[in-house]
């Protein structure tokens, strides 16, 4: 694969970066990151690299890249690039280089602390364990998982992107931040039962997932609008006539959060 089809990480640590590369090595795409993160990074996927020994190499300003993905740390004007897709890790802030397309991730599920939505579910763990409850705010969110963002992004990648312009990135259900917190509180109860071995009824008794109301469309929803996704859908569909169907589970995607902390505060 030449220059055409490599991924520049800029934002290399991030939750996302380091699925699109458990996702990517296998699918022969090759990624450039920054020196300073190439040697954690090789280590990091280091079973797949055994088999695509050079999909993983140190950035180079003068090599170009099909797409950047970049954080709030990065601006277009630094990278020095025109007519190329960026992807933007963190809330959008308008560029001015109308050449690019932009592409925004909102409400992505992550337990990384330096994004507001890491940082909440960081001060939730506190809280579940110590049987206290937020306070919660009247916005909720659509969110969406790492897994089911990679997967479309690669597509995108390797089918071609629109140019110029920009395209959002979100889960298409809408969830309010009670819903979210009750179900993150019932997975740490959970979960602590399991370390301690001390099950109750309420820990046993099966249950179908959080509620999925069904809404009647008509009827106005006092709630924040969701993102536009016709251009990432009428995108994905032009490249393999199926759009933007994220499929990962809400209970699913919660559950890898929930790990990831037990695991950052060692309980396992």
């Amino acid at each position: 694969m030449g220059d055409e089809g490599r991924i520049a990480l800029h934002a290399a640590s991030h939750p996302l970066a380091r699925t699109l590369l458990e996702r990517g090595i296998p699918q022969f795409h090759r990624f450039l990151v920054p020196e300073y993160e190439r040697s954690r990074v090789q280590e990091e996927h280091a079973s797949a690299l055994e088999h695509f020994s050079e999909a993983v190499e140190s950035m180079d300003a003068s090599a170009s890249a099909s797409v950047h993905v970049v954080d709030r740390h990065h601006d277009l004007a630094s990278l020095q690039q025109t007519g190329l897709p960026v992807i933007h890790l963190s809330p959008p802030s308008e560029l001015e280089d109308e050449n690019n397309l932009q592409i925004y991730i909102h409400d992505l599920l992550t337990t990384d602390a330096s994004t507001e939505v890491g940082a909440m579910f960081h001060h939730w763990w506190g809280l579940a364990n110590r049987h206290e409850t937020p306070i919660l705010g009247s916005d909720g969110a659509y969110w969406c998982s790492c897994d089911d963002v990679a997967e479309g992004l690669l597509r995108l990648i390797k089918g071609g992107f629109p140019s110029g312009g920009s395209m959002n990135v979100c889960g298409r259900r809408y969830w309010t931040m009670e819903a979210t917190w009750l179900e993150f509180q019932m997975l740490v109860s959970r979960t602590n039962a399991g370390q301690e071995g001390r099950f109750n009824l309420s820990h046993l008794r099966a249950d179908e997932g959080p509620i999925v109301e069904v809404e009647d469309l008509a009827t106005p929803k006092m709630r924040i609008p969701r993102p536009s996704l016709e251009r990432l859908h009428e995108s994905l569909e032009s490249i393999s006539n199926e759009g933007w169907n994220p499929r990962t589970p809400f209970r699913q995607s919660l559950m890898l959060i929930v790990a990831e902390l037990a695991q950052h505060y060692k309980m396992s």
